[in-house]
């Protein structure tokens, strides 16, 4: 558990105790306006993925401004647990909930606010089912198809049908739609194929959707995510809503695909030592920075590359004129390259406007992993 030092608000950001991860609001808000914008006046609709955040504090914020549907995803359980209880009343856990323990949990939500969840077995239905008639709840339901992650959905063909129609006979049970995640481009050069990629992806949800109806079944919602998806699927007639997390803060790693937009959660790091010309050393290590996915990026230095992390410290590369830079007690700032590991090492998020500390905003749902 981070156990962060509360300056006081009016703080000057670069005063603050590192590691820390701080927000610029105005770059935040600016890029919920400009994302969600492109939602405003389609028939498709955003629903903002919480778990790159997990902070009910920011997921409010997107809800208040235009394009949304209203309504938040969660990934797990405990994620959910956390935003019905911040007050959140539409919740879609897009994923599979299978256990005795967790669909009681589940279905205990159901009073408190409208559950969805992703299914893509028969026999997982029939145990949402007869818990939620034990807990006297209707749970809405998305089949959830195969669509290129290689993770969860079912086999695109007949038993999606099959599985649409189980649940409509179920009781307990609300048949909601569809829902599938596509990949994107895990290099620059998938980059050049991103869209024909996305749009074939895309359309094997869409044509499940036909099967479904054609067998007499109507299907109301056509969930597709993620963030990356969001040109094509405004595109795709049927499509109803876009599942969409990390636009809110950014990151590196989703840059390329919304250069629009800007990171506005980075980790502010001090400088601890520069025991050689050609190197620095941060004090922010794997702990801090979560690199497993991608090396954060060292930002407004040209010349200086953060190379190596270990547990508590970063390692930084400095070439030619930079080699006098980043001396001990300086700072730095990180942009991370993948946002949610990187949110979940921290309890808090230091919330920041021109430059000098607003608050602390908890990140509610931070380990809520069960």
């Amino acid at each position: 558990m981070e156990r962060p030092i509360f300056h006081p608000v009016g703080t000057p950001i670069e005063q603050l105790d590192t590691p820390a991860l701080v927000i610029d609001l105005d770059v935040m808000d600016r890029n919920i306006r400009t994302f969600q914008s492109y939602f405003a006046d389609s028939s498709v609709k955003t629903r903002p993925v919480v778990t790159s955040h997990l902070c009910p504090q920011i997921a409010r914020r997107q809800l208040e401004s235009e394009g949304t549907n209203g309504g938040v995803a969660v990934t797990t359980l405990g994620e959910a647990e956390v935003f019905a209880n911040s007050g959140f009343a539409d919740i879609l856990l897009a994923n599979q909930v299978v256990t005795a323990s967790k669909i009681k949990r589940l279905c205990a939500l159901g009073s408190q606010a409208r559950i969805g969840i992703a299914v893509d077995n028969p026999d997982n239905a029939k145990q949402l089912s007869e818990g939620a008639v034990a807990s006297g709840v209707e749970l809405r339901v998305l089949v959830e198809i195969e669509a290129g992650m290689g993770r969860c959905g079912v086999v695109p063909g007949p038993p999606v049908v099959a599985l649409a129609q189980t649940i409509e006979g179920l009781p307990g049970l609300k048949f909601d739609g569809i829902m599938g995640s596509v990949p994107g481009p895990k290099s620059d050069d998938d980059l050049l194929s991103h869209e024909s990629k996305t749009q074939a992806n895309l359309q094997v949800v869409l044509d499940n959707k036909s099967a479904i109806e054609q067998d007499g079944l109507p299907v109301g919602v056509v969930s597709v995510g993620g963030t990356h998806c969001y040109v094509q699927a405004l595109q795709m007639p049927g499509v109803t809503e876009v599942r969409a997390g990390r636009y809110p803060l950014m990151d590196h790693r989703l840059k390329a695909f919304l250069p629009e937009l800007s990171p506005a959660a980075k980790i502010l790091a001090s400088v601890i030592s520069h025991p050689v010309e050609g190197m620095a050393v941060l004090d922010a290590g794997h702990k801090s920075t979560a690199p497993d996915q991608g090396r954060p990026v060292l930002e407004g230095i040209e010349g200086a590359a953060a190379t190596r992390f270990s547990a508590e410290h970063g390692i930084v590369e400095l070439e030619g004129d930079v080699q006098g830079r980043l001396n001990p007690g300086e700072k730095a700032w990180l942009v991370p390259y993948e946002l949610g590991a990187t949110v979940n090492q921290y309890d808090y998020f230091r919330a920041a406007k021109n430059g000098k500390l607003e608050g602390f905003w908890p990140i509610s749902a931070r380990g809520k992993l069960a």
